[in-house]
């Protein structure tokens, strides 16, 4: 993992973070894209004292804004021609339908949208990289999503978890996608559920939600981070390209998820949603 470069969006806390501080002890590079840049220097900064070694470089990137999005990855895209690690962490769950500046809705952008816009820029980069990975954090909540294309962005029916369910599905088609097009010229693609993690998830809302961090069961968020830095270092012979992945082991992920039919087609939906920001 030596003079590798890793991508990661939502490395300032919970899965990310700890993701981030593991990935320097292996010598890789980590960019951290990251919407409050201040909270990311000083991620930066704590981990430089405990690995003076380590290498932490911080972009500007907005996922509720892909203009912001298009920016930071073409920036870089420019400072680092070849990228071999692109880890789609960031994700939230939203009470209520509220759209971004863009005109989607949230949960709908921030889960899937502003990451496949990320990966179309930074594709090349990663193309040139001979063990190329793309680890996008889905969810076990995929299963009660549904891929329903006339209500992608939740405008016609909302429901909270129905639609954090269907954007985690998106993730997993997404992935499998990624692997088909591009797996015969040497790119992996997984998806994996990192478990029910303590970290800042649902923080953003009220209600139940708020509280959702105090719950009992939940693993830490270093636990949370084993399946991506097991898939990120890991030779790939020992992979499946295109994988659902959990506690660092290959499993199911729904039979809808596996529909090459709803692949292509939110390939297709998304490739002309994201058309102005490329």
């Amino acid at each position: 993992m030596n003079n590798k470069i890793a991508v990661i969006t939502g490395g300032t806390s919970g899965i990310g973070k700890a993701t981030v501080e593991k990935l320097v002890t292996f010598g890789t590079t980590v960019i951290l894209l990251a919407r409050d840049t201040q909270k990311a220097e000083s991620v930066k900064k704590e981990i430089l004292i405990t690995f003076p070694n380590g290498k932490v470089d911080v972009f500007a990137g907005d996922l509720e804004d892909l203009n912001s999005v298009k920016s930071a990855a073409e920036e870089i895209k420019m400072r680092y021609p070849q990228i071999d690690i692109l880890i789609n962490n960031a994700g939230g769950v939203f009470s209520k339908f509220e759209k971004t500046m863009d005109g989607f809705e949230v949960g709908f952008q921030v889960n899937h949208l502003a990451h496949f816009l990320l990966t179309q820029i930074l594709l090349d980069n990663l193309l040139k990289s001979d063990a190329a990975r793309v680890i996008n954090l889905s969810s076990e909540a995929h299963r009660i999503g549904k891929f329903s294309v006339g209500n992608l962005n939740a405008e016609k029916k909302f429901s909270t978890w129905k639609q954090y369910g269907a954007t985690k599905l998106m993730n997993i088609l997404f992935t499998k996608a990624l692997a088909n097009k591009y797996g015969d010229k040497g790119l992996l693609s997984f998806a994996i559920h990192p478990g029910v993690v303590k970290s800042g998830f649902g923080a953003n809302n009220g209600g139940f939600l708020k509280y959702f961090n105090k719950m009992p069961f939940l693993i830490t968020p270093e636990q949370g981070a084993e399946t991506s830095v097991y898939l990120a270092t890991q030779s790939s012979e020992k992979l499946s390209n295109g994988g659902y992945y959990k506690r660092c082991q290959i499993s199911y992920s729904s039979l809808e998820s596996q529909d090459l039919v709803a692949q292509e087609q939110l390939w297709e939906i998304s490739m002309k949603m994201i058309k102005p920001y490329l």
